[in-house]
């Protein structure tokens, strides 16, 4: 399936009312809006199902529906989270990392856009109502509902074998790290395909898979930083909804993909080899004036920024070489927070504000939130 044409779903309704009505308003079981949300209902209870009955493809009809569905209430009748997040969900089962992409990229769109007017208005929980949606996808305190639907993406091809998704690659890992080999057999005899099957469907898949799903991935997990960061704008901080459960699983699908295709996927041309083709800032300058800066033996850090680069470097290295490992995250975190100025990595580090105050207080070092 094409990608959904996000320019015009973001049209507004009409110049009156850009995001048009609450079509929760309209009960009734004939309403593009009901039929959406038991669509929806109908599709998740199939994939329940499926999971004892093996029929995995049961959904498929509900979830084409949604595709149906949402777009024409979020062009002609209201432009609404709820109904974007439902599309969303739709669009990660028909097209992966792309459907996610879109989806993200449209939910993005409509917070940027229409915040004021935003479908479902806040009530007398607050901003709490309109982003339920949205932390309905993440989870909180559980998994959102796009967790199982992420790890469930074909990170290979279908050939010979395959294709296998995230979940799968998991199953395999632990399987092949069992201790014994009676175990290992036995587990990977009930799972039906090994650690060797993955690797064969790498083999056949094709580059462009790699580059595409790559590019895919990538672009969903920028844009989807990006909305949490905008709605920690519209909602503050601390009322905006939960983002790290999506960020999580996207890393680590990301993590296994560079893992798995690492001689799929070209290599991108290093920064400084971009550097050096670059014209020489000093050109022109006396020989004998004196330069700000020598140029650090190789192995030397001679500055933070390259401290800094290193650091990356090598969360980069345990990304690739342990997907499934906390240190490549914890390394990137301390280097966001590096960044950062102090009265912002206070906040973020100290976020009850008497706690922060306390600080101050012993430190001298103002707050200024």
């Amino acid at each position: 399936m094409a990608s959904p044409d996000t320019n015009v779903l973001l049209i507004p309704i009409s110049d009156d009312q850009p995001t048009g009505i609450d079509v929760r308003q309209d009960a009734s079981p004939l309403s593009k809006y009901q039929s959406l949300k038991s669509a929806r209902a109908a599709a998740r209870a199939a994939e329940r199902q499926a999971i004892h009955d093996g029929d995995s493809t049961a959904a498929d009809e509900h979830w084409r529906k949604i595709i149906s569905l949402a777009p024409d209430i979020l062009t002609n009748q209201s432009k609404d989270l709820e109904v974007a997040c439902w599309f969303t969900e739709a669009l990660i089962r028909r097209n992966g990392f792309q459907g996610l992409r879109d989806g993200f990229e449209l939910i993005k769109g409509l917070v940027e856009n229409f915040w004021d007017g935003l479908y479902p208005m806040p009530d007398e929980d607050g901003m709490e109502t309109r982003t339920a949606p949205l932390s309905g996808l993440n989870g909180e305190g559980a998994e959102g509902v796009l967790i199982a639907p992420i790890r469930k993406v074909p990170i290979t091809e279908g050939y010979s074998p395959g294709p296998f998704s995230l979940w799968q690659y998991q199953q395999a890992l632990e399987a092949q790290r069992s201790p014994d080999e009676d175990t290992r057999q036995n587990k990977m005899a009930k799972l039906g395909f090994s650690i060797d099957d993955i690797e064969r469907a790498v083999n056949e898949s094709s580059v462009q898979f790699y580059v595409d799903l790559t590019d895919n991935l990538s672009t969903a997990i920028n844009i989807y930083k990006e909305l949490g960061t905008l709605l920690d704008e519209r909602c503050g901080a601390d009322s905006a909804p939960p983002t790290r459960n999506i960020i999580s699983i996207l890393e680590e699908c990301r993590g296994a993909v560079s893992h798995l295709g690492k001689d799929k996927i070209p290599a991108p041309e290093e920064s400084e080899s971009a550097t050096e083709n670059e014209p020489d800032a000093n050109a022109g300058v006396s020989q004998s004036a004196p330069q700000a800066t020598a140029k650090a033996a190789p192995g030397v850090i001679n500055s933070r920024e390259a401290a800094f680069k290193q650091l990356l470097e090598i969360a980069k290295f345990f990304r690739k070489t342990e997907p499934h490992s906390p240190v490549s995250y914890v390394i990137e975190k301390a280097v966001k927070w590096g960044n950062m100025p102090l009265n912002e990595l206070i906040n973020e580090l100290i976020p009850d504000s008497s706690s922060r105050e306390r600080y101050s207080e012993l430190t001298g070092v103002k707050d200024e939130d």
